[in-house]
């Protein structure tokens, strides 16, 4: 690996890539792919030790996505703009899983977030029967889930496993 000058970001910065997260840049690799050479920066999930993107230097849409992690500041304010937010459970499935791919495809945290609140509110509730989720419903729930905690754990020092009692605690102390 060697460190180039003049490329928009350093190593050892930390990014959230694609809005599926929290890489650092831990090199910049020259790759000969299709006989051409090109510069990549080498992404680390901070979360995932097996997990390393490529990215090419030279490629603007792909390292527009490559954004600065979220600050305290900006995670509580998504938590706090989340509560204004509502999303709601439509009953047919098909419109259902179109708008809930919307949310997670829009990568709007404040968005992410209050659809993962209604999930848990969901799951919550006393009746259970009327509450019927389905596997799709499941897996868009475990990635808002995802989404949500690996964007905030990192910034603020804590474990992915203690995101939701924080952002419970957030609302709580806001009430």
């Amino acid at each position: 690996m060697r460190t180039i000058e003049n490329y928009s970001h350093n190593i050892g910065e930390m990014v959230v890539y694609r809005k599926q997260g929290i890489y650092e840049i831990t090199g910049i690799k020259e790759q000969i792919i299709g006989g051409a050479k090109k510069d990549y920066y080498v992404l680390s999930s901070v979360y995932d030790k097996n997990a390393t993107v490529y990215v090419p230097v030279d490629s603007e849409s792909l390292v527009s996505q490559m954004e600065p992690m979220l600050s305290k500041d900006e995670i509580h304010a998504i938590i706090d703009i989340s509560e204004e937010n509502s999303v709601n459970w439509l009953e047919n499935t098909a419109e259902r899983a179109l708008y809930f791919d919307e949310i997670m495809k829009s990568g709007d945290l404040t968005k992410i977030l209050a659809m993962l609140k209604m999930f848990i509110l969901r799951k919550e509730s006393a009746d259970k029967k009327s509450n019927r989720t389905f596997a799709r419903d499941e897996k868009v729930y475990a990635a808002a889930q995802k989404a949500v905690t690996e964007a905030f754990a990192y910034p603020l020092g804590i474990d992915k496993t203690q995101v939701i009692p924080y952002i419970t605690d957030r609302v709580n102390s806001n009430l």
